[in-house]
């Protein structure tokens, strides 16, 4: 039973192409008409057997049936869908011609007929077609009529009445079939209607959703420099570095001041990104003294925004594991570059991240950045959203063997102001 089901179902969509779905109902219901003609032939060959008297003749004419649906398949697994239609209603004319004329007269075979403009209106979207094979079924009707006079009664057979049931059928059928399509095409607006309302809702909930994801991220981030700033405060009040300590403190208002207007933003002007720098690194500057020197430059990064606060934790992190470790002048570089893409290099002298490795081990910690793993997240969905250009690498310098430092390529999106 599955065996047939399987061959059914592969006879029926016979011809079904991804580049021909608006027709796909039509090409299902010719086959389905291939189907049940072939069917009816073999039931009606079987009984010819037992009780037709002219036998031969009836095969001959289903042997042609049967070499017009292989040849209408055929046609339709090759997408000559317009060709195999015609195909099928002219052989049914003829057959139903055959039929009621020499093999089977006098049984009103003739009434086949009105089916025929029936089928071509729902198989072919031509009304002039339709109505060319409705005229020509009502010629095939009635001219036998006048040819062969004693076949029939005489009232059964007025033109004006068969052709009035011709165009009556077809005209009830068409009116219906244009409400149909009516419908059809209301219901296939309202269903692009709907998928766009629910693409449209999907990527406001992933927009929102980032946004969310961001802003907690970046919330987490706060809280961790902070903490981190004011351990630095501490230092040189236990110091008794009491001018250090005042400029700390008014550097640190400043940071964070503009830390928390920048947190609830996307993107900011890259302009207000080196300034919130520069605050940071002269805070730094502070904690390390004179053995500490920085560099910002930037090149063709003009009326650009930079996403907020994304460039802070990878200086913190070549800070603490590269130059806080390192003895004699510790140098840090920071380039921000606009070609087709945003580059920002962050380059150290410091001990390297294998060396930074083992004094992590030899101090029992394997600590790394909150706030780095938090900025790979973030980077992360702003992949997703701007695409696969974003996100950073790490390159490790050497020289002759001996490490020279560390390189942080950071690959961000932007927006251009004009």
């Amino acid at each position: 039973m599955t065996k047939i089901k399987r061959l059914y179902k592969q006879l029926i969509n016979t011809g079904i192409y991804q580049d021909n779905m608006v027709e796909h109902k039509r090409i299902r219901l010719l086959n389905a008409f291939c189907l049940t003609w072939f069917v009816f032939l073999i039931s009606f060959t079987a009984f010819d057997y037992f009780f037709a008297e002219t036998l031969i003749e009836g095969l001959k004419v289903r042997f042609f049936s049967f070499i017009t649906i292989m040849s209408i398949v055929f046609l339709q697994k090759h997408k000559k869908l317009l060709l195999a239609r015609i195909l099928f209603i002219l052989v049914l004319i003829f057959v139903i011609f055959v039929f009621a004329n020499f093999v089977e007269p006098s049984i009103l075979m003739e009434n086949f007929y009105f089916l025929c403009p029936l089928i071509a209106l729902v198989l072919i979207d031509n009304k002039w077609m339709t109505l060319l094979i409705m005229v020509l079924c009502w010629g095939l009707y009635y001219i036998p009529f006048v040819i062969t006079t004693d076949l029939y009664p005489e009232k059964m057979m007025y033109p004006v009445p068969i052709l009035s049931i011709f165009v009556g059928t077809y005209v009830i059928l068409n009116y219906s079939q244009s409400l149909n399509r009516k419908k059809e095409i209301e219901l296939n607006k309202s269903r692009q209607d709907l998928e766009v309302a629910y693409k449209e809702l999907e990527l406001s909930k992933k927009n929102e959703l980032a946004f969310l994801q961001l802003k907690s991220l970046k919330s987490q981030m706060n809280p961790h420099f902070i903490f981190n700033s004011l351990n630095s405060i501490q230092d040189l009040i236990l110091q008794q570095n009491t001018d250090s300590s005042y400029d700390y403190v008014v550097l640190f208002s400043q940071l964070v001041r503009n830390t928390l207007n920048y947190s609830n933003k996307n993107f900011i002007a890259i302009d207000k990104e080196l300034e919130f720098l520069e605050i940071y690194l002269q805070l730094e500057k502070l904690r390390f003294e004179d053995d500490f020197t920085y560099t910002i430059q930037h090149t063709n990064t003009e009326g650009l925004s930079v996403p907020s606060l994304i460039v802070q934790p990878f200086i913190e992190n070549a800070l603490i594991h590269g130059l806080l470790h390192k003895a004699g002048k510790k140098q840090l570089i920071i380039d921000f570059t606009f070609t087709d893409h945003l580059l920002c290099t962050i380059t150290d002298n410091g001990i390297g991240r294998k060396e930074a490795k083992k004094i992590q081990a030899r101090q029992g910690g394997s600590h790394e950045s909150f706030a780095l793993e938090a900025i790979q997240q973030r980077l992360e969905i702003l992949k997703e959203q701007y695409g696969t250009a974003v996100g950073y690498q790490v390159f490790d310098l050497y020289d002759n063997g001996y490490a020279t430092g560390t390189k942080v390529e950071i690959r961000m999106p932007f927006q251009k102001k004009y």
